[in-house]
């Protein structure tokens, strides 16, 4: 299940950020004064990413951002070099658990926020995610949510989670049913 992030939940994402698992390919400070800075403006409505907390059994274990890629200009340019569509969404997620990594739990959450940015955003028309080329574990939790590799080489964001070689995934929203 996706929920809503509260603000509450501020020190267990900074928790999840300096777990070495989600530090290696995150690549940000989670001292808790630079979380809520950098987290603080989307739970506040400053910034129009949506955070969302996975849970398990009703235990948060990790976390997902969405945003549209028309809401940054750099990522959607960087993303439209790739072969992405400039109106597209994006999604970045996170299994905070150590112990509940390699279980299937990622390509869940990524069906699900899937799901649920198809169904809030009927104007999207695609969702595109830039993953390191090492990170393995993440663009196979891609593709078992249904992603497609679309592009290969270097992100130019600005952002260091960004940095070195990537794949870019993307998945098309499905035709209506009529």
């Amino acid at each position: 299940m996706l929920r809503p992030m509260s603000r509450a939940e501020l020190p267990l994402l900074a928790r999840w950020l300096a777990e070495p698992h989600v530090a290696r390919w995150w690549r940000e400070p989670a001292d808790l004064g630079r979380v809520t800075a950098t987290y603080g403006p989307a739970l506040d409505g400053d910034d129009p990413t949506e955070l969302l907390i996975a849970e398990l059994d009703g235990e948060p274990i990790g976390m997902v951002q969405r945003y549209l890629l028309a809401d940054n200009v750099d990522y959607r340019t960087a993303l439209e070099r790739a072969g992405a569509r400039g109106d597209a969404a994006s999604i970045d997620y996170l299994v905070g658990t150590p112990s509940l990594t390699g279980l299937g739990l990622g390509p869940e959450m990524i069906r699900l926020v899937t799901e649920e940015t198809w169904a809030a955003n009927p104007h999207v028309p695609q969702i595109a995610v830039a993953v390191q080329q090492e990170n393995r574990r993440s663009w196979r939790a891609l593709e078992k949510a249904g992603y497609r590799r679309i592009w290969s080489g270097i992100v130019d964001s600005g952002d260091p989670s960004d940095d070195g070689p990537s794949f870019v995934y993307a998945r098309d929203r499905p035709p209506a049913r009529s």
